[in-house]
């Protein structure tokens, strides 16, 4: 039964995967604009190939705080996105590691 639980979870995290086409990027945090204290706007990454990278939290994305990645920024601690890209060409953050 717990098998066959986290087989269903399995196939329905990589089904969404998938079917969000979500990718990845890492990279130095250039700069943070917050919708709230807890929420990001838009996210400014820059690459290792120096290519800046700017993500938008649409309003709702809550995973990391601006002010922990600002501390990412003062450190030069890279970050991870994982985006998609929408319809209108915005990259829109799912989810962010560190």
């Amino acid at each position: 039964m717990l098998l066959g639980l986290a087989a269903i979870g399995f196939i329905s995290f990589a089904a969404f995967t998938y079917l969000t086409r979500a990718e990845t990027v890492t990279g130095q945090v250039v700069n943070v604009e917050s919708a709230s204290v807890t929420t990001v706007a838009t996210l400014t990454l820059r690459d290792d190939a120096g290519k800046e990278w700017t993500f938008t939290g649409a309003g709702v994305f809550a995973g990391f705080t601006p002010s922990h990645l600002e501390e990412h920024r003062a450190l030069l601690e890279s970050v991870t996105v994982e985006y998609e890209v929408s319809d209108s060409g915005d990259l829109i953050i799912l989810g962010l590691s560190d």
